[in-house]
């Protein structure tokens, strides 16, 4: 979906000209499938095993791969496969009555090489969603409200990947993973609170070499709220959140009023639905908090900071997380692209260069050569 965005007719072709395998496709699959197999068969790894995959691995990779870089290769796989069993072992996947162990996607390269199967329920979990027009492949079930995906490339930040899969207008890098899986799990799961995490297990590379890495700069967590974002900012929770929690003035001040005043901002002016701290403390919205604040509490120069202070957090709330109308908001997004595609493939429109965000990213299309713009 991310490159029909970007640009159909990229994305026609990526349907009809094959498209030879990349080098980094083959590392990432490797990957992928020793965290399945880990999963499976934890007790058939350990450090000496790990270190006798890293050269299996070599061997795998060795027609892409100089001579000269296989010493930092084999750094980089081994970190990586150290990081995926330190993840996998610190949190253990848990139980999920929705899954059965008959759904897995394709061949094992480790299942192959130890002669074993893979059949973990929580694994490569292939799902085709027909009532949102939704298919995909999760890497892991990490609970009955939590998926998992392992990525090599570099870690994004939550509000970078909230950003990237905005809708109007489309990001320039756009990204609807994370909509997508748990809009899936939405409608397995309705009215729970669901996580996604990117597992970029390659992240502390540098770190480890250097003896200092952390498990949790590998992770990237976005939350789904089952509750308008609206209504999680007016909720007591929220209030005591912000008070208890929140920058030094936020809490000076809503230490002195209570939860009923907080909600009288929300009652007066409707909450702007923006991820802008700056348009936030500007809006109608933001002048009535403070307004209030001020008559609740004082005409102190610590109210005014903390009022921006609140303001900029309920952002920041906004902005790394996913509420119930981000996903109804991307269900109805889905619907209206098939739609637009099969017109397009029934030849009652062309497809276009630019996306609907305007001239594609050049950066992400992979058929530039063949992308004539004459519309």
């Amino acid at each position: 979906m991310s490159t029909y965005v970007n640009s159909p007719r990229d994305y026609l072709f990526s349907r009809l000209v094959d498209s030879p395998d990349k080098d980094y496709f083959k590392e990432g699959n490797l990957f992928h499938d020793f965290a399945e197999f880990y999963v499976n068969h934890p007790d058939l790894i350990d450090a000496e095993t790990i270190e006798d995959l890293v050269d299996v691995m070599l061997d795998e990779t060795a027609s892409f791969v100089r001579r000269v870089d296989r010493p930092t290769r084999r750094t980089k796989y081994q970190v990586g496969l150290e990081t995926i069993v330190e993840l996998l072992d610190d949190r253990t996947p848990e139980g999920d009555d929705l899954l059965t162990p008959d759904s897995g996607w394709g061949r094992n390269f480790f299942a192959d090489h130890f002669n074993r199967s893979v059949e973990s329920p929580f694994t490569e979990r292939w799902f085709e969603n027909q009532d949102l027009g939704l298919k995909g492949k999760i890497d892991l079930v990490h609970g009955p409200d939590h998926l998992l995906d392992y990525k090599s490339g570099s870690r994004k930040r939550a509000s970078r990947v909230v950003k990237n899969s905005a809708l109007d207008p489309p990001s320039d890098t756009p990204n609807f993973q994370a909509l997508l899986y748990l809009a899936h799990r939405r409608s397995e799961r309705p009215n729970e609170r669901l996580q996604f995490t990117f597992f970029h297990f390659l992240e502390t590379l540098d770190d480890v070499v250097a003896g200092e890495a952390d498990l949790d700069d590998t992770l990237t967590t976005i939350t789904y709220h089952p509750t308008p974002f609206e209504e999680h900012a007016r909720s007591r929770t929220m209030f005591e959140a912000l008070r208890d929690d929140g920058a030094k003035n936020c809490q000076k001040t809503l230490s002195k009023i209570e939860y009923t005043d907080y909600r009288v901002a929300f009652e007066t002016a409707p909450l702007p639905a923006t991820r802008d701290s700056d348009e936030l403390i500007d809006s109608e919205f933001g002048q009535v908090m403070e307004t209030n604040l001020r008559g609740c509490v004082g005409e102190y120069k610590y109210v005014s900071s903390g009022c921006k202070q609140l303001l900029r957090q309920l952002a920041r709330v906004r902005s790394h997380n996913y509420f119930e109308e981000d996903l109804d908001a991307f269900e109805e997004f889905v619907t209206e692209r098939i739609d637009e595609l099969n017109q397009r493939r029934e030849g009652e429109e062309r497809f276009p260069v630019h996306g609907l965000g305007g001239e594609p990213n050049y950066r992400r299309v992979d058929n530039r050569d063949l992308l004539l713009d004459h519309d």
